[in-house]
């Protein structure tokens, strides 16, 4: 009689044990392997963000490109806005300023080259996602309460 209540306390036990054990990433810093996964794949489906260029569509109501500005010893990764792409380069527009080259101010229009580019991102008006690869992984690092904070702020739509 109290072999399969005690066969059953076992297994619940073990299997809290085992879901506790799994790695989570919430609340961790994102690998350098992880965040270059992101680039690669980011790399792979440029073409989506090429058709979004040469015909939006109305429900779009952000694309942005993710660039590296190079300085003497560090970087800085920004968002801009891409324009046009010819041959390995994108024209883009700079949403913001970057602080490694004073220069490098809002709206100005610069061409980079493709191996600068990090990640690409449309948001449609209904809040969702496509691309944006380097987001959904600083996402999946968050804690719960950083993620409820982040799809507040933002209005994203993250699966």
């Amino acid at each position: 009689m109290y072999k399969p209540l005690q066969l059953t306390t076992f297994l619940l036990v073990c299997l809290v044990l085992i879901a506790s054990c799994r790695p989570s990433v919430a609340g961790t810093p994102v690998t350098d392997e992880e965040f270059d996964a992101a680039v690669a794949e980011a790399h792979d489906t440029l073409g989506t963000l090429r058709e979004a260029l040469l015909s939006p569509r109305e429900s779009y109501d952000f694309i942005g490109l993710k660039v590296r500005f190079i300085g003497e010893t560090t970087y800085e990764d920004t968002w801009t806005q891409p324009v046009d792409y010819f041959n390995g380069y994108f024209t883009i527009r700079m949403i913001d300023g970057v602080l490694l080259d004073p220069g490098l101010n809002t709206e100005r229009m610069v061409v980079i080259p493709l191996k600068r580019v990090l990640d690409w991102v449309i948001v449609k008006d209904d809040g969702t996602l496509i691309g944006g690869y380097t987001i959904k992984l600083s996402y999946e690092h968050m804690t719960p309460e950083e993620k409820e904070e982040f799809l507040r702020v933002t209005g994203y739509r993250l699966k």
